[in-house]
């Protein structure tokens, strides 16, 4: 399914936010999520969430992940 996905479905993709369930029976509200924005990120997501940065000016502020409850930046090749 994934190979005809990709070939029907080529083109840009906008989401407001993507949950990544480890089952489907997880609740929502556990459910790790990606998102992206200009500025640090402030909004409270369960842990293992990733947040893309656009306005970053160098890779150490440009990836972030909430562990247990505070958004943390991974350093990058900068």
């Amino acid at each position: 399914m994934a190979l005809t996905f990709q070939q029907k479905e080529r083109g840009t993709w906008s989401f407001n936010g993507v949950g990544v369930k480890a089952s489907a029976d997880e609740l929502d509200s556990a459910t790790p999520t990606i998102t992206s924005g200009s500025g640090v990120p402030s909004s409270t997501e369960p842990a293992g969430s990733l947040y893309l940065r656009t306005g970053s000016s160098n890779a150490d502020t440009a990836l972030y992940v909430m562990i247990s409850t505070t958004w943390t930046a991974i350093l990058g090749a900068s």
